[in-house]
């Protein structure tokens, strides 16, 4: 594109697609990652992984995903696209991700049919996880004390599953407001904003990875992408895309704080939809070559942070990571779940879900009998 040219990039730093070049590891994400991974093998029930909009949430739950081994976990991972859900919709789409082939709609019976599964699961010497991205749509009481339920589920003295709730703060606010949910996560991770010298190495690891230079962004307008996105690398992505994009409608040469105001402004961050009275007026370079020169220069000539526009010294970007295609199950709004296009987990073929096997070693009745006593507690 036009503008990615003028800035002498061979590609957009800033797409919002997972793309192994422009991965950058993130101190915030691998500690949040750690966190949940050693949750997840040491068997812990409900774990719950919180933070803002753009905080990089799914690409932590999804990292999270990738590095269950098949061997040791049944792990899956769906999204709730609802606003609000609730228990009846859910448990027939768990046990469908599960692996149980037709879900029964009745409560006590789909909850069998679950435990049942996650029976043969552990039979086979593995254990299920089960994350759930966007979870703030089961931010009420009815639908987390169902998973608490859930989680409780056990087959010879071992919990059965582990589920991983990933959400904003609504989640939050709904687990914190029961004190009964709030006593059965086992593992709460909060994922921090980005400080302000880790989100200038982000940018500039992301601007070199595209072929540009990390000096593209003065420095004034690095920490005002860093301020006004709240820290948050998916905002902080969305910000930068718009202010390169302003910076070269006013013929910059580089990214000025100013280009970061406007884009704020004009995406609605502030609360203000239109650009401020006093607001340059825009003209793109090649609208500059037919007008007045001296109102070109007048919007060229950005209002500057003197201390921060002087000199640019980015931070040194942490190695740049990868993160393997994955295959995430998506909750659609009244069909089971539909699997997305990308490859299945770490390359092998599509798979929605294992094979039902055997019902699981030894008396089905005794399976039964225990499945009623662990409903009637």
């Amino acid at each position: 594109m036009e503008h990615l040219h003028h800035f002498r990039l061979a590609e957009d730093p800033f797409r919002t697609d997972a793309h192994e070049k422009f991965d950058v590891e993130l101190p915030s994400q691998q500690d949040a990652l750690a966190r949940l991974d050693r949750g997840v093998r040491q068997g812990r029930g409900l774990l719950a992984l919180v933070g803002g909009v753009g905080a990089g949430k799914t690409r932590v739950a999804r990292r999270l995903y990738e590095g269950l081994e098949e061997e040791q976990f049944e792990a899956g991972m769906m999204m709730v696209l609802r606003r609000e859900v609730g228990a009846e919709w859910l448990l027939p789409r768990i046990a469908a991700q599960l692996g149980v082939e037709r879900a029964d709609l009745d409560r006590e019976a789909v909850i069998r049919q679950i435990y049942e599964r996650l029976a043969i699961i552990h039979e086979d010497g593995r254990r299920a996880v089960l994350i759930i991205d966007d979870a703030h749509g089961l931010a009420n009481a009815d639908t987390l004390s169902e998973l608490c339920g859930l989680v409780k589920l056990e087959y010879e003295e071992r919990r059965l599953v582990t589920v991983v709730l990933v959400g904003g703060p609504q989640l939050d606010a709904a687990i914190a407001a029961d004190p009964l949910v709030a006593h059965h996560v086992d593992v709460r991770v909060p994922l921090a904003p980005l400080g302000r010298e880790e989100a200038i190495g982000y940018l500039a690891a992301r601007i070199e990875a595209a072929g540009g230079s990390a000096d593209l962004l003065l420095p004034g307008a690095g920490a005002a992408v860093h301020e006004l996105a709240d820290g948050a690398p998916g905002r902080i992505n969305t910000l930068a895309d718009n202010a390169l994009y302003e910076a070269w409608l006013a013929g910059h040469g580089q990214v000025a704080r100013t280009d970061v105001e406007r884009a704020y402004r004009d995406l609605g961050w502030s609360g203000r939809g239109a650009p401020a009275p006093h607001a340059a007026r825009r003209v793109s370079p090649v609208q500059a070559e037919t007008t007045n020169p001296l109102a070109f220069e007048e919007t060229a000539a950005p209002d500057l942070d003197p201390e921060l526009d002087a000199v640019f010294e980015p931070a040194a970007p942490n190695d740049l990571g990868s993160v393997e295609a994955h295959r995430t199950v998506v909750m659609d709004f009244d069909s089971h779940p539909v699997p997305s296009a990308a490859p299945a987990r770490r390359g092998q073929a599509e798979r929605t879900v294992i094979e039902l096997g055997a019902p699981p070693k030894g008396d089905v009745d005794d399976v039964d009998d225990l499945f009623m006593e662990l409903l009637d507690d």
